[in-house]
């Protein structure tokens, strides 16, 4: 430490000109940094790598099939996935619909994801079980449409458009295919 400097840590070349002197310097502190902020990711890299859920050989030991069929794959996907499963969605927004709870807003945006998710699965998805979703998805899309079609009707300047009634459209279909639906996947050995 120089006189001039009043106790603080001498910098190295490269840092003396910058304002980090309560750090000391620079060089020495970005190898810290850089050190730290590096051996974290690798040793949950290095941890990850050594917790694989399964091998080749584990799944040939005990006799699970490496790929589902696409029935139960489509199954899984109306019956779980993530977060509330699709199944208990449409249920809830089929009650709503009937009910006239669908309003702009929360309600209708959870009618609108709800029916392209619906759609999403169906289109990877084998004929029959794609037909099914279909019948479940079909109310879903009748709402969609007729808000769609408000929106784009021609309305004076500075109002909203109104928005449409949802209450006429005809659940029942789509709660019968759900039905078909559990039992064509019961059949394909889904839950089984």
């Amino acid at each position: 430490m120089t006189p001039g400097n009043r106790g603080l840590p001498r910098l190295c070349r490269s840092c003396r000109g910058l304002n980090i002197a309560v750090l000391g310097c620079r060089c020495r502190f970005t190898v810290y940094l850089m050190t730290r902020r590096l051996l974290l990711p690798a040793v949950l890299l290095l941890g990850l790598a050594g917790c694989s859920s399964s091998t080749p050989d584990d799944t040939a030991a005990t006799g699970e099939p490496a790929e589902q069929s696409p029935e139960i794959e489509v199954c899984e996907g109306f019956y779980e996935g993530t977060g509330t499963p699709l199944a208990e969605r449409a249920e809830n927004a089929r009650a709503a619909l009937g009910a006239g709870e669908v309003e702009a807003g929360a309600s209708y945006s959870e009618v609108n994801a709800l029916e392209q998710r619906i759609s999403e699965l169906g289109s990877e998805a084998p004929a029959e079980l794609a037909s099914l979703l279909e019948e479940v998805n079909t109310p879903f899309t009748e709402a969609v449409a007729a808000v769609n079609e408000a929106n784009a009707a021609e309305v004076p300047e500075g109002e909203e458009p109104q928005f449409p009634d949802l209450t006429t459209i005809d659940v029942s279909g789509s709660e019968a295919a759900q039905a078909e639906l559990e039992s064509a996947c019961s059949d394909a050995g889904y839950g089984a």
